[in-house]
């Protein structure tokens, strides 16, 4: 498993949690559950709740879609999970291990509480989120939208 240290560094360099100081950081790891992952392991399924967000510390994990097949693979250092979690609506695809990984769980209870605690906290990860959300919509605008959208939904 990874050292307090290595998943601090790792927290501060995601997009999501970006303008927070090293407090706001511990705060953050200080709620991780860490966890191990085999090759092929599902860690969640679409259209399942969304209690929980995480982060890849090591290994790869696929999203997929039910009619999409793979829609992104995923590497070292990035987030997933952290729509469903903030909106509570089921999963929009399936996580699959594709490789011995590490996993950082981010359970939805102790979100909340950090955030109820932290409205510093809380803030800057709605803004980062909505600007993630924003800059999506602006790359889906300046394509063809309709490749976006599952068949029968045109």
């Amino acid at each position: 498993m990874q050292n307090n240290a290595t998943i601090s560094a790792i927290l501060q360099k995601l997009p999501v949690f970006a303008g927070l100081n090293l407090d706001e950081y511990e705060h953050i790891r200080q709620i991780c559950i860490p966890s191990q992952h085999n090759d092929g392991e599902t860690v969640f399924v679409e259209g399942d709740s969304s209690p929980c967000m995480y982060v890849l510390l090591s290994g790869e994990v696929q999203l997929r879609a039910h009619n999409l097949g793979v829609i992104h693979t995923l590497q070292p250092g990035e987030l997933f999970g952290e729509i469903g979690l903030v909106s509570q609506k089921p999963r929009t695809a399936t996580a699959v291990v594709c490789a011995p990984s590490v996993l950082l769980q981010i359970n939805d209870d102790a979100f909340q509480t950090l955030l109820n605690q932290h409205p510093r906290i809380s803030f800057t990860i709605m803004r980062n989120i909505t600007i993630n959300m924003a800059n999506h919509l602006e790359r889906m605008n300046h394509s063809d939208t309709l490749d976006y959208l599952p068949p029968g939904r045109a």
